[in-house]
């Protein structure tokens, strides 16, 4: 489906002078603008959170920078237009915003686009305060920009609030481990309920198979700010990867790892893709949302890539909301599967390309 926010946005690239340095702030609801900024390659830059726009970006041959939304990193001079659809997570919004501020030469402009039901009238009301402008929004069926030209006053106004975006923080203990996180990270102030689900269930199944061994190689898939991976720690799994799509998850897991000593091997990579290792264990509560939308197409991406990283006697334990098929979409990658535990919220399966069924007599 045709996102209209984002047409707005490339219309309007369109209108600004050739000559013009421009960024595009790229989150996950930006898949689609990548192959229609080419044309203006030359002097646009894309920052991005997500490190698969990244890599596309790349590919492209458009200029690209992986970062937890940096604008100043991106672009060391001032930019003279901003081009940003709105995120999901208003965090991530309102700080985008406030270092646009700071980004945008002096006759430089926001310009900021999103549908209705997201929120933008609230965005561009609060964004037209902090630049001191009056909000003017151009609609286009459900979806409006604003354009909003570089602060008359914007030492004296105060700035977004932004959860305090940048600042990483300890949110709790789980399993004896301290769990840092920060806004931008999925339920980045609390300990998920599958997520916990999935390590009473995975932590019982491992156990009675013996799989928890200092040689097993563990996996982390869609790591988070680190709750699995922190945790299979403490069972006594040592050879831990994780891997994250999002910036602001990479940046929360190592600096968990570093604040209980422990070394995790930590990879940005789009569910799991391009690593070459292979796994006895992966851990995996995969996101069912892509920005706005619901994707069915993400489980099916991280239970592929899953097959593929699995050692050949491995085994992949999966969470996931119970209204989820994921039985069905497993069906022609793996041999084995079983649905370990459903409490009507939430299910965890195993998945094995061999039948793992016979606990270790060492356990009963």
């Amino acid at each position: 489906m045709q996102d209209i926010a984002i047409s707005q946005l490339l219309q309007q690239l369109q209108m600004t002078p050739a000559e013009a340095n421009t960024l595009w702030f790229a989150d996950e609801n930006s898949y689609s603008a990548l192959g229609a900024l080419t044309p203006y390659m030359h002097n646009l830059t894309v920052l991005t959170n997500r490190f698969d726009i990244y890599q596309q970006a790349q590919t492209l041959g458009l200029k690209s920078v992986f970062n937890d939304v940096d604008f100043t990193a991106a672009c060391p001079v001032a930019t003279d237009a901003v081009f940003m659809r709105i995120s999901k997570e208003k965090a991530v919004t309102h700080h985008a915003i406030n270092q646009a501020v700071n980004t945008l030469s002096l006759h430089g402009q926001l310009h900021l686009a999103g549908y209705k039901n997201e929120g933008i009238k609230t965005y561009a009301q609060k964004a037209a305060t902090l630049f001191n402008h009056s909000s003017k929004l151009k609609k286009q069926k459900d979806s409006h920009i604003c354009s909003l030209s570089h602060p008359k006053a914007a030492a004296h106004t105060e700035l977004l609030d932004s959860s305090h975006y940048t600042q990483l923080r300890t949110i709790g203990e789980y399993a004896g481990k301290q769990l840092v996180s920060k806004p931008g990270v999925f339920g980045y102030e609390k300990i998920d309920d599958g997520s916990q689900l999935l390590l009473e269930s995975a932590q019982v199944f491992l156990s009675q198979h013996a799989c928890i061994h200092t040689q097993a190689r563990t996996l982390d898939l869609g790591c988070g700010y680190g709750l699995l991976a922190m945790t299979a720690h403490q069972w006594g799994l040592q050879h831990i990867t994780a891997t994250d799509n999002n910036a602001a998850a990479l940046s929360a897991i190592r600096a968990g790892a570093a604040q209980n000593n422990i070394n995790i091997n930590v990879i940005a990579a789009d569910a799991g893709k391009g690593i070459t290792d292979t796994f006895d264990i992966i851990l995996c509560n995969p996101p069912f949302h892509q920005g706005f939308e619901v994707s069915g197409d993400l489980t099916d991406k991280f239970l592929r890539n899953a097959s593929q990283l699995l050692a050949k006697n491995g085994c992949a334990l999966f969470v996931v909301n119970s209204f989820i098929a994921i039985e069905k979409k497993a069906l022609s990658i793996f041999k084995y599967q079983k649905t370990l535990c459903n409490n009507k919220q939430f299910k965890v399966v195993l998945l094995a390309n061999n039948e793992l069924l016979t606990p270790n007599a060492n356990t009963q």
